[in-house]
């Protein structure tokens, strides 16, 4: 009963909002923060120079029992050990397709619900393929290549200083 209510107390900063741990830069942290900066906070680990989140915790002065939510990406895994770290946790959320790097059965076992982000990008992702397809096929890739390398465009009349169309004649990038 004592370690419920240890997780009730903590759960909260000093301006009474919670934080969220952040394992892992996820690839657009702009998404996450909040429009309301009143609503949570998150922490950052992956400034802290690769620390093992034990350390980092210790370094920040984070109290383990604080954290009901974890975000992270498809590494580092969210393994038993770091769920043993984090005895409050209620909820992770990758940022990833899959959730193969979280253990699903320690997760089950001390009842932590695990969210991803599902089929968002499936539609984009084919998309890709397609298009790179389309550029195989019709060898895009190989022509511009090409060009870049074989033709070395010399006119000086448009190779000026100024800021108009001298980057259409310069040649190789």
């Amino acid at each position: 009963m004592e370690k419920v209510n240890d997780c009730q107390n903590n759960t909260q900063t000093k301006n009474n909002v919670p934080i969220v741990l952040v394992v892992g830069p996820p690839i657009n942290i702009g998404v996450l923060k909040p429009k309301q900066p009143q609503k949570y906070n998150l922490s950052k680990p992956w400034n802290a120079n690769s620390l093992p989140l034990d350390k980092f915790m210790v370094e920040n002065k984070y109290d383990p029992s604080m954290f009901k939510a974890l975000i992270c990406c498809a590494s580092p895994p969210i393994n038993a050990i770091v769920l043993q770290l984090l005895p409050c946790l209620k909820l992770i959320v990758t940022t990833s397709t899959g959730i193969d790097h979280i253990d699903l059965s320690v997760c089950k076992c001390r009842g932590i619900q695990v969210a991803n982000i599902g089929k968002l990008y499936s539609e984009d992702v084919a998309d890709m393929a397609v298009a790179l397809l389309i550029g195989v096929l019709s060898k895009i890739s190989a022509a511009d290549r090409f060009v870049r390398t074989t033709m070395q465009f010399d006119f000086p009349q448009y190779c000026s200083n100024s800021k108009g169309r001298s980057w259409l004649f310069r040649g190789p990038v």
